[in-house]
């Protein structure tokens, strides 16, 4: 085989460069499934050291390799009119809870990311506020609520006393045993404890008062304590094992719905 003169200079060529790009998308679009797989079993500590200047970029394409498996794989296993929403707490303007660098917004936005992909390799149509790094505002989670079977929103709690631990899921009298089942999904991966009835929070008893999203008919979990470093660090380390058990309930509450 001859190489055509300057050869060392093709990448210069606009085919040359159209030609790489599709390469790399095909292989993305052919392998996005087993990326995904590998993703979920990286322990967060090592995702932690991914240099904070790479982290969006990382996001983006963890998202897109999300959308693409998703594309290749999607067993009607449900009503194609039914679909969860998931949503993450605050946004990316409103940090929520903090404890040193860590930022409550940027905390949920992990097993906001986890769960809607366990949905979806279910068969679940979702909806979420974002992909990736995406955290968008209260005013358009509530707007993804009508419609839904579920509609689950993720948080974490804070106090003032850095000892305080456990979970619970907020919601109205109706959602009472999904928000159990929600809430004891979480402490089967973390072993904290159950908070108000057995891991149920009436809203009509929170001392937050009314809040909109519960109002509009969606749960609110609390998945632990960011004021707590153990508790935090313990839930960082294990966000996709608390979604996939999440996950777990939730599509068993499709199948019934």
């Amino acid at each position: 085989m001859k190489l055509i003169d300057n050869w060392k200079q093709a990448w210069k060529l606009k085919s040359v460069q159209v030609g790489a790009i599709s390469a790399f998308f095909y292989a993305l679009i052919l392998f996005s499934e087993q990326f995904v797989q590998v993703w979920n079993i990286i322990p967060q500590d090592l995702k932690n050291y991914i240099p904070a200047q790479w982290q969006e970029y990382v996001g983006c394409f963890v998202g897109v390799a999300m959308i693409l498996a998703r594309l290749k794989k999607q067993p009607e296993l449900y009503n194609v009119n039914q679909f969860v929403t998931v949503t993450a707490g605050h946004s990316n303007t409103d940090p929520g809870a903090v404890n040193g660098k860590l930022k409550e917004s940027d905390f949920v936005v992990i097993i906001r990311n986890a769960l809607a992909y366990y949905l979806r390799e279910a068969g679940v149509t979702v909806k979420t506020d974002g992909i990736g790094l995406q955290n968008d505002p209260l005013s358009s989670a509530i707007k993804l609520i009508k419609g839904s079977n579920v509609a689950l929103e993720i948080h974490m709690n804070a106090a003032i006393n850095k000892a305080a631990v456990g979970i619970e899921t907020i919601s109205l009298p109706k959602d009472k045993k999904l928000a159990q089942d929600i809430s004891k999904a979480v402490q089967k991966i973390t072993g904290s404890r159950l908070r108000g009835d057995n891991g149920w929070i009436d809203q009509s008893k929170s001392a937050r008062g009314k809040l909109a999203f519960v109002s509009n008919g969606g749960l609110i979990l609390e998945v632990g304590f960011i004021s707590n470093d153990d508790e935090s660090m313990l839930i960082n380390s294990k966000a996709w094992l608390i979604a996939k058990e999440i996950s777990k309930i939730l599509i068993e509450y499709e199948g019934k719905a």
